[in-house]
């Protein structure tokens, strides 16, 4: 019989684990299997393990040890998080989402042999990884000043709400909000510079967008009333501390991903005036052999200590903020120092008694860029707004563990603390 790829489901989530098998191969023969994606801009991204079958003829990959290759070791999805991008490409490629109507396709190849370059193809098999699942909508929003994406989920609702921002990228990225939507929560991606008729370069961010977006999705008719979660990762992290600082009563949930104690960079406008804000300290960044930029020594040693007697202004007041907050974080993020400034946002909630409201997630290996599961961990990328390649941190698979872990909390933290039932 000829030997074939054997996949437990050829559509799922892409937060969703499959099982990957080959049967019918020669007993005891060596194979390398072989995954490629190609994103929604042309780049192609790929991974490959080298096992040896069984005396049946098997493989399978949730149980079996890969010998060699993109990881070794046993790892149902392996071949997913340790994609790295192909050869001949430019410097910087990261792999993200960029229209989640439309799913991925993964390859899988099997060759004959553990060769590091092989040739002999003996199967393949295609699969999709979906963003959105079956019967949740996508609504752009273009309300007043505000503008996004809603993603509805399958039902009558009303659902749990979530706002979802991203950070200094800029434009809609909507791949989380999408996947929030398929476990069931009524999410809001929101944009606030460089998409539509937004701003195209960020010089200042008012604290009334976010706001005004958030008493939107608050009162929307398919949202459940008295309140809303916020979501934020890297920048807009200050942003949803800030915004629970000054509305209490409507945050009900915080999750920070690679947070940052302070306003950074960019000053926040707060009823027209300018706060205070950190600067970077541009003689501290370093560059690698490669040309990649790595600031996460940027910012002044008195922003970063345990001394709290003397509160620096940029820093957002987070006793102010009533509900839970979960902070996850890499230790060895390279963008900034995101496990020690959620050790301090940790710290001073402490201090006023709001200590038990703060959970801090620090992961060992990880980087800044702490995604949903199994997509290619991403060390360094190009930032467009910089112009360059900026290091980004993490070890793959101590990065991939970190995103399997922390994204099944924050799913259960935000149903917890808005009310939802599980629907896996």
């Amino acid at each position: 019989m000829k030997p074939r790829i054997n996949i437990s489901s050829e559509d799922s989530l892409a937060d969703e684990v499959i099982g990957i098998s080959i049967t019918d191969l020669p007993a005891s023969s060596p194979i390398t299997v072989r995954a490629t994606i190609t994103g929604d801009t042309g780049e192609i991204f790929q991974s490959h393990a080298q096992y040896v079958s069984s005396n049946f003829g098997k493989v399978d990959v949730a149980t079996d040890c890969s010998l060699e290759g993109s990881y070794e070791g046993i790892d149902s999805m392996g071949l997913l998080w340790s994609m790295k991008p192909a050869k001949g490409q430019r410097l910087g490629l990261r792999l993200s989402k960029r229209d989640v109507t439309k799913p991925y396709m993964v390859k899988l190849e099997v060759f004959s042999g553990n060769d590091e370059e092989p040739k002999d193809l003996i199967t393949m098999a295609t699969f999709r990884r979906h963003f959105m699942s079956k019967g949740v909508r996508r609504i752009p929003i273009r309300e007043g000043r505000i503008r996004g994406t809603l993603f509805v989920p399958q039902g009558n609702g009303p659902f749990p709400a979530i706002m979802d921002m991203f950070g200094t990228a800029g434009g809609l990225i909507e791949f989380k909000a999408a996947l929030l939507a398929s476990h069931g929560f009524l999410a809001f991606a929101l944009a606030y510079f460089d998409y539509d008729d937004l701003p195209k370069v960020v010089t200042e961010i008012k604290l009334e967008y976010f706001e005004e977006a958030a008493h939107w999705l608050a009162s929307h008719e398919l949202a459940i009333p008295h309140g809303i979660a916020l979501m934020g990762v890297s920048k807009g992290t200050e942003l949803v501390l800030t915004l629970a600082s000054y509305q209490p009563n409507l945050i009900k949930a915080i999750v920070a991903i690679s947070p940052a104690h302070a306003i950074v960079a960019i000053p926040l406008m707060i009823r027209g005036k300018p706060s205070a804000f950190i600067k970077f300290e541009p003689e501290f960044t370093k560059m690698s052999e490669k040309g990649v930029l790595q600031w996460g020594d940027t910012y002044p040693d008195t922003i970063t200590t345990d001394d709290l007697s003397t509160i620096h202004p940029a820093m957002v007041a987070v006793e102010r903020i009533e509900c839970p907050v979960m902070l996850v974080c890499g230790e060895d993020d390279k963008s900034w120092k995101s496990c020690r400034m959620g050790e301090l946002i940790k710290t001073r909630m402490e201090k006023h008694g709001r200590g038990e409201q703060c959970t801090l997630l620090c992961y060992h290996g990880t980087g800044h860029l702490i995604e949903p599961p199994y997509s290619p961990h991403c060390g360094f990328s190009y930032h467009k707004a910089y112009r360059m390649c900026v290091a980004w941190g993490g070890e793959a698979k101590a990065h991939a563990h970190a995103s399997v872990d922390s994204w099944n909390k924050i799913l259960t933290f935000f149903r917890r603390n808005l009310s939802i039932k599980s629907r896996l």
